[in-house]
């Protein structure tokens, strides 16, 4: 039959009616790339049993589903920047490890000098649990809001007392392992330290470094590289996503990095055993 066709129709409707069938057979649409969130979820939620498709849709009763994950559409520097958007949903969960991120804006004559204006908290599991816009101490110069999402309006409007964010804020760090990206930034913004042996700073870890030929690497060029996710592409930042992204990376080498420290803290010792021994054998006086 399609040989007889062909012939009365030129040859031409068998490969016609093939196309015709290529065409018909289109590729089932993207689903957009996953958030590092829903990478860090995937590697901290415990592994659930089998359940149907349909049932995967509806998360059970019992665990309601995370607060969403609020994100700048990318736009254009020329156009108007998405406002920071606080999270209203917050856990009480505050675990051992914690990661911190703090948003800047600027003050003195040139808009030079860092003053905060949003710190946020996430936990081990990534969950929100402080996240709070900061009245600044000093008149602000420079809202950068191309960066911040914040201006005038916002801040006074929901922006707490910095003595009261700054007291808030110690007392849940204290004598918690602080992760961070170049954190030194952030403490000192909220006018107090942390001990060294409790941060990790995912700018000042060696072998993060590397990748930037030894030199201090932007969270941005981290995340590409080691996490495979884009962000701050023309988008306001967000420092409970920038937070996410240091634990994210300090979770996926976490057992190297905690190695390296103990191995440096070893090595430390035994330097300070022999350099005092040195010093005991020469000195005259002993005994």
């Amino acid at each position: 039959l399609s040989s007889g066709i062909n012939a009365e129709y030129g040859g031409n409707v068998g490969f016609t009616c093939m196309m015709g069938k290529r065409k018909q057979q289109t590729k089932p649409p993207r689903m957009a790339g996953r958030t590092n969130w829903e990478k860090l979820k995937s590697t901290v939620a415990p592994q659930v049993a089998h359940v149907d498709k349909r049932q995967r849709r509806t998360p059970p009763a019992s665990e309601p589903p995370p607060s969403p994950i609020i994100t700048a559409p990318s736009v254009p520097q020329t156009c108007v920047p998405q406002t920071c958007v606080l999270r209203d949903k917050l856990s009480d969960n505050v675990t051992h490890r914690l990661a911190l991120d703090c948003e800047m804006v600027g003050s003195g004559k040139d808009g030079t000098e860092n003053q905060l204006a949003r710190v946020s908290i996430v936990n081990v599991y990534g969950d929100a649990i402080y996240d709070k816009i900061v009245s600044s101490r000093e008149p602000i110069t420079d809202y950068r809001s191309h960066i911040t999402g914040l201006n005038k309006q916002l801040i006074e409007k929901a922006g707490v007392k910095f003595k009261i964010a700054q007291t808030e804020v110690a007392a849940i760090l204290k004598d918690k392992v602080v992760i961070g990206h170049d954190v030194q930034h952030d403490f000192k913004v909220l006018g107090f330290s942390h001990p060294k042996h409790l941060i990790r700073d995912t700018a000042k870890y060696k072998p993060f470094k590397a990748l930037a030929a030894g030199n201090t690497p932007s969270l941005k060029k981290l995340c590409a590289k080691l996490l495979d996710s884009e962000i701050h592409n023309n988008t306001v930042h967000d420092s409970v996503e920038d937070a996410r992204n240091s634990l994210l990376l300090y979770r996926k080498h976490r057992a190297a990095w905690e190695r390296s420290l103990k191995k440096r803290k070893k090595m430390n010792k035994r330097e300070k055993e022999e350099e005092n021994r040195s010093d005991s054998e020469e000195d005259p006086l002993k005994d």
